[in-house]
């Protein structure tokens, strides 16, 4: 009775600590403290009030840490309409949701429940014998032909964006592929699309119809940045036998205390989550109504996260979430898969993932220059001379298409997160460039 007494009072002191932690905004440091300069932080606001006050934005949160410690967080701007930005305020993190799934798969890894040059077919058969669209020489008709794949697609394809599975959207970037076209045609047939408006259908549902449908590249020959990651998340629910969200939340959230992060929000925290903005970078700036949306191939509706059906864990793309949330995600992976005493990965599964170039002589050309090449879940950078306005050699990051992104620069120890809610996404990129450029400039040891 004494032990079961000990143990009840043990459970009600964590509780109590888990909810004040929920509660509370994390402390920040002295921005000295860790090799940073408060002058040059002040440019860095300065710079993104600029930004709020031309309505090229309507607001963001930017957070920056190092050695471990939260040195800058600073609203900017507003959330919805009549509502200001705060620290806590929750964002659609899109495909910043790769990385989390690709954790999710290496501790499967780890555990020693699949492989990573296991073929898909072995869990997914749908996607056995699969066929590969080429292009043919300008002036054919038709402009493609289906041949079969030289091999299969494996887990390590998907991870590294080599299995040949586009988004529709990507054919908006390449308007020139006869590849991306018809591939657009087939998936638009098969309603493809990320899961970012209501849905009842499942996650599952939709990679196998896409499992049916013509690969746009030989498996492992062409960096080819989209569906693969939403495979992923299927292929966890498989080998772990339950959802993804209860996956995620019971292997990476609660370990973690991601206190905030979600596929579909709670009741009471719809109100914290941001409206999307339109903007033309040019003044015009505009909240998105509720309802379904077109931006070219690119469909997505406001109110995803909270209402219509809520079976859809899109691995690729679904998740809400914080800056101090995402932080501590971060934080894990610089720390070598480890963070306050609780172990994710082993440090040499976070050096396979962050530290290792899997895509050989391509480069991740969707979103990156050549100086970038590709883990599992990031893009690492490579070489500064060809890619600029970067961090560090080795620095490693991602972006979500509603204009979120993150860096983390491991010689640096420091960590950058831009969170807003922004359409187009092009527009977020030059935007991003400067607020990293701002971030480093302020490194003062």
């Amino acid at each position: 009775m004494k032990k079961h007494l000990i143990r009840l009072l043990l459970l009600l002191f964590l509780l109590q600590g888990w909810m004040a932690w929920s509660q509370e905004i994390p402390p920040t440091a002295p921005p000295e403290t860790v090799g940073l300069s408060s002058v040059r932080l002040a440019k860095l606001s300065d710079f993104m009030r600029q930004h709020v006050e031309e309505k090229k934005i309507g607001g963001a949160v930017v957070l920056i840490a190092r050695h471990g410690k939260i040195a800058y967080v600073e609203n900017f701007g507003q959330a919805d309409v009549g509502k200001p930005m705060e620290k806590n305020t929750l964002f659609r993190i899109a495909s910043m949701t790769k990385p989390i799934v690709s954790v999710a798969v290496l501790q499967l890894y780890e555990e020693g429940r699949l492989l990573l040059s296991d073929p898909v077919s072995k869990y997914i058969p749908e996607f056995g014998n699969p066929q590969v669209m080429e292009a043919l020489p300008t002036g054919a008709k038709p402009a493609y032909r289906l041949v079969p794949a030289k091999r299969e697609i494996t887990i390590h394809d998907l991870l590294r964006h080599t299995a040949g599975l586009p988004y529709r959207f990507v054919v908006d970037w390449y308007p020139d592929s006869p590849v991306y076209q018809q591939i657009n045609r087939f998936y638009a047939e098969a309603d493809i699309d990320l899961g970012l408006a209501p849905t009842d259908e499942t996650a599952g549902d939709l990679v196998r119809r896409l499992a049916r449908l013509p690969l746009a590249a030989q498996p492992g020959e062409a960096f080819v940045y989209g569906h693969a990651a939403d495979v992923l998340g299927y292929l966890v629910e498989l080998v772990a036998k339950m959802p993804l969200d209860e996956f995620l939340r019971k292997r990476i959230f609660e370990p973690l205390r991601m206190i905030d992060t979600h596929f579909f929000l709670p009741e009471e925290k719809v109100s914290r989550l941001s409206a999307i903005w339109e903007t033309d970078w040019q003044g015009h700036l505009a909240k998105f109504s509720e309802g379904v949306k077109k931006e070219g191939n690119f469909v997505f509706a406001p109110e995803y996260p909270y209402r219509g059906g809520r079976r859809f864990f899109g691995g690729g793309a679904g998740l809400i979430s914080s800056v101090y949330d995402y932080l501590r995600f971060c934080q894990m992976l610089l720390n070598h898969g480890e963070l306050d005493g609780t172990r994710l990965l082993s440090r040499k599964t976070v050096e396979l993932m962050t530290d290792t170039n899997h895509i050989g002589d391509l480069h991740a050309d969707f979103l990156h220059g050549k100086g970038w090449k590709f883990g599992l879940g990031v893009a690492i950078e490579n070489d500064r001379s060809q890619d600029v306005d970067s961090g560090s050699v080795g620095t490693f990051e991602w972006a979500g298409i509603f204009s979120t992104r993150f860096s983390v620069d491991p010689k640096e120890k420091k960590i950058t997160l831009l969170f807003t809610q922004t359409l187009p996404f092009s527009y977020h990129v030059s935007l991003w460039d400067k607020v990293l450029n701002l971030s480093n400039a302020a490194i003062a040891d």
